[in-house]
């Protein structure tokens, strides 16, 4: 089996941006020129890492077992995952953090197995190990041959990125050495890349079904099976091209299983275009059309700020100005070299307001506040953080955007939110968590450039 790469950061591989606030023409400009300018934030709120990224997509693989060698804190992320999935931690202390504990490392591997019988083990490296520099690499090989199953490492030690969606990479790196090689391909079978399960995804996963192709789902609950098949599918497509990337370039380095590139499936026109195109490349026929977009004008030039992760701010866009509204802000939590063109392709580039920056509450609260929106589309989290502010706002996640049913979801949920206010529902209106003279300070006011 060969090994997989170790992907670098965001930051070094496609010159990610984790703190930015300014227009989105601008950091256009930086993103073509070369290296982005390095921010720092000297005050930052609490965000999810590439730790714990990482842990939620190898705890979505049915069968496969973790092993979390560091801290019993460090498999915090996995606290929430399913009943009886097969996770342990070596839960070092301060001398296994000075003198190193690869014997405890291997006993853990040994009861893990004994006691679920995994098809595979991921052993997940942690800032300890960075400390402590167990050689990781040597006990999986090791207790690979000994109990009959791929044992790979993830290394990271949640210290060299400042992005959480490393996680994303670290974790496919990991996933796709163990996908095994296969001889031959299959022209009716083709990989759905996707790092979340819910019914938007079974709706698309049907209309590609529809074209007569068998769809492997993987990761988000892809058990041995679809693993092993991955390997043979005659392309790759992803429900959220930027979350896939490493995951889609391994199974093309490692299997010669190429990817095609499509924008989200989101809306009735993003998932004819998405299933379409993949018609038109496995050379079947196209679907027959049928119009169930909403054209209603819903906004009624209402301004709109998007709060969502980057593939989806920028596929939602689109809905938003179908439905009769103008994007004043888009806030993400990163945005890459993967995003440019998505971003180019805004309707008003030069006079959208940008914000980048993953869980900073307090940076959202006060851009918001300068730029007066009608509405908010975002996550739950950022949702109520509107809300609270007094900012009528619609809470949604991505699978929720997937397909047709999507759009009409998302309609629906405007509607509500619009009514709502229309009737004098201020619930929160005034209730902010910051004081008023916090507020003044400029939403920047924490991003600095660092010296080099």
């Amino acid at each position: 089996m060969e090994k997989a790469l170790q992907p670098p950061t965001r930051e070094r591989r496609l010159n990610g941006v984790s703190a930015y606030l300014g227009d989105v023409a601008s950091l256009i400009a930086e993103l073509e020129a070369g290296p982005p300018a390095s921010r720092i934030r000297t005050f930052s709120q609490v965000a999810s890492d590439d730790v714990s990224i990482a842990l939620r997509v190898l705890a979505d693989v049915e069968g496969l077992g973790i092993v979390v060698h560091g801290a019993r804190g460090c498999a915090g992320a996995l606290v929430r995952s399913r009943p009886g999935r097969p996770w342990a931690v070596t839960n070092l202390d301060q001398r296994d953090t000075i003198l190193g504990a690869d014997g405890n490392l291997a006993r853990t591997l040994r009861r893990l197995h004994q006691r679920h019988h995994p098809w595979g083990i991921v052993v997940v490296a942690t800032p300890v190990v960075a400390i402590n520099n167990d050689d990781i690499q040597a006990v999986a090989q090791e207790l690979s041959d000994e109990l009959g199953i791929p044992v790979v490492e993830l290394r990271t030690d949640g210290f060299r990125s400042r992005i959480g969606a490393t996680g994303y990479d670290i974790a496919s790196a990991a996933l796709a050495s163990l996908m095994p090689p296969q001889h031959g391909r299959r022209r009716d079978l083709i990989n759905l890349l996707a790092f979340e399960r819910g019914p938007g995804l079974t709706a698309v996963a049907q209309q590609l079904a529809g074209l007569g192709l068998e769809v492997n789902l993987v990761p988000a609950g892809a058990g041995r099976e679809a693993f092993a098949k991955a390997a043979q599918a005659v392309l790759s497509v992803a429900v959220f091209q930027d979350e896939s990337d490493v995951l889609r370039r391994e199974l093309d380095r490692l299997h010669r299983v190429p990817f095609l590139h499509l924008p989200p499936p989101i809306g009735a026109l993003g998932a004819r275009r998405f299933v379409e195109a993949v018609a038109e490349a496995t050379e079947r026929p196209l679907p027959i059309r049928i119009d169930d977009r909403v054209s209603a004008d819903l906004l009624e030039d209402r301004r709109v700020v998007i709060a969502l992760p980057p593939s989806q701010a920028l596929a939602i866009a689109e809905l938003v100005v179908q439905f009769g509204g103008r994007i004043a802000g888009i806030s993400v939590d990163w945005i890459d070299s993967l995003h440019v063109e998505g971003l180019k392709a805004l309707t008003n580039a030069a006079t959208v307001a940008l914000h980048v920056g993953a869980g900073q509450a307090f940076e959202l609260v006060n851009w918001l506040g300068k730029i007066e929106p009608d509405l908010l589309i975002g996550t739950p989290a950022v949702a109520a953080t509107a809300t609270r502010a007094g900012i009528t706002a619609v809470a949604i996640e991505g699978d929720d955007l997937l397909g047709a049913a999507g759009e009409t979801k998302l309609a629906t949920r405007i509607g509500r939110a619009l009514a709502a206010r229309q009737n004098g529902f201020t619930a929160g209106l005034g209730t902010s968590a910051y004081r008023a003279g916090w507020l003044k300070r400029s939403p920047d006011w924490h991003i600095k450039r660092e010296v080099r």
